[in-house]
């Protein structure tokens, strides 16, 4: 929507989207926090992406070419993410079964 030149709703989509990401993350850590949840963004590299974005978004002439790449490459992140903590929790897992 930014690129096509609506960038207020594009704003607020990204907005938006960041948001449920940031909800997403507290959620699985709150919820699943003994088990898939503390593999999930683990060095809080997601929500300071998170954060750095919120701020670009909050200037009043934000930097667009920088938020779109950052907004980009947070949703990208969010995918590997998925795959690193599922491995990670099966990793874990294996190794809680070798010691037992």
């Amino acid at each position: 929507m930014i690129q096509e030149g609506d960038r207020q709703r594009g704003l607020k989509e990204i907005e938006s989207g960041m948001l449920g990401i940031q909800s997403f993350l507290d959620n699985i850590n709150r919820t699943q926090g003994f088990n898939i949840g503390q593999f999930w963004d683990p060095n809080r590299d997601i929500r300071s992406a998170i954060q750095y974005n919120q701020g670009l978004i909050a200037k009043e002439s934000p930097n667009w070419p920088r938020l779109i790449a950052n907004t980009e490459r947070l949703a990208l992140q969010m995918e590997r993410e998925t795959d690193l903590a599922r491995r990670q929790e099966s990793r874990d897992m294996r190794s809680r079964d070798r010691q037992r």
